[in-house]
């Protein structure tokens, strides 16, 4: 298990950068609002925040699916893999578990007062790129993954199927903070099913109604089915603002120092 954690962390590490290079090469030739806003100093803040979060979940990572077998141990609850599925209904089923309980999971980093204070500096990026998608305090990135870790083991979900959606997500949320001008007939149709740049950038919104809605990760359709979906007209969406009413995009130093403050 340890071995495989090891081996999907330099996947993820290695597509996660070229990724990058990929979106913000799509952004400079086909940008939505153009704007960058000290980009270096914002680009090393939010590289400096994944790196952090990164290293710390990795660390983590054996102690709390160690206690995760423990619990589950203890509750005796079936797992997803002694249901006698087929392999490709297994996967299925444990890719549209894992994105249901990620959508809850960040509906409810919005919801509670102090996890809030942990994903704040995620919302606090007042210019929207492929680099905000990873922009993360550490301690957000540690209490989020041993929350959706000790679910998923609890649950039986195989390991595999879960490294593989921590990489598809790290490598949409590239996608989908990216700031460039998709057209919008195909911004609508892949909206119906996922989630994409016109509808995520709804959600960075500094109006809080806005903020507080389309929490899907990968899939639209949990907004939809529980009634969290909000849109903007094309038209409205590149110049809208973003970021934190009344606050300026901090630096480093005060986005590692966030959840300390009211």
């Amino acid at each position: 298990m340890i071995e495989l954690l090891v081996q999907s962390s330099h996947w993820q590490l290695l597509l996660t950068a070229l990724a990058f290079i990929a979106l913000a090469g799509v952004e400079a030739l086909s940008p939505l609002s153009g704007d960058r806003g000290l980009r270096g100093r914002r680009w090393f803040a939010n590289a400096a925040l994944f790196l952090m979060g990164f290293g710390v979940v990795f660390m983590a990572s054996p102690l709390i699916l160690q206690s995760a077998a423990w619990v589950q141990a203890a509750l005796h609850f079936p797992p997803l893999t002694g249901l006698g599925l087929p392999a490709w209904l297994l996967v299925l089923v444990s890719f549209l578990l894992i994105d249901l309980l990620a959508y809850l999971s960040h509906a409810l980093f919005h919801g509670a007062p102090w996890l809030w204070r942990l994903h704040r500096a995620h919302h606090s990026d007042t210019v929207m790129d492929a680099s905000t998608g990873v922009r993360h305090h550490p301690f957000e990135a540690l209490v989020s993954a041993a929350l959706q870790l000790m679910i998923f083991t609890v649950l039986g979900v195989p390991l595999l199927v879960v490294l593989a959606y921590g990489l598809i997500t790290t490598l949409w949320q590239f996608v989908t903070h990216a700031d460039v001008r998709l057209p919008e007939p195909i911004d609508r149709a892949l909206r119906l099913v996922l989630v994409t740049p016109g509808m995520h950038r709804v959600h960075h919104s500094v109006r809080m109604d806005e903020g507080n809605s389309n929490f899907g990760m990968v899939l639209s359709v949990w907004d939809r089915l529980f009634g969290t979906y909000r849109r903007r007209p094309a038209a409205e969406r590149a110049g809208m603002p973003l970021g934190i009413e009344g606050e300026a995009a901090p630096n480093l130093t005060a986005l590692l120092a966030d959840p300390l403050r009211p």
